[in-house]
């Protein structure tokens, strides 16, 4: 999944979900360069789906500055 997903250097929870709050919304971010957004919109369909959550994929280069969040995955260097 993640080779489909292309240079993905962390996945991170965000929002709701990262304070611990059961909201149904999941916000994701997942920062790298050359991701495939195609093919993130098709896991995002499949995963609300499969779990009757809200997802929300949010995509970026730089690591985002929030409080809340909680990592996932992290590519080591």
């Amino acid at each position: 999944v993640l080779e489909r997903m292309g240079d993905v250097e962390h996945i991170l929870i965000s929002g709701d979900y990262a304070k611990g709050i059961d909201s149904g919304n999941i916000e994701v971010i997942i920062v790298g360069n050359d991701i495939n957004y195609n093919y993130i919109s098709q896991l995002e369909e499949k995963i609300e789906k499969l779990i009757s959550r809200r997802v929300t994929f949010f995509l970026t280069a730089r690591l985002p500055i929030q409080k809340h969040i909680i990592t996932i995955y992290s590519k080591e260097k």
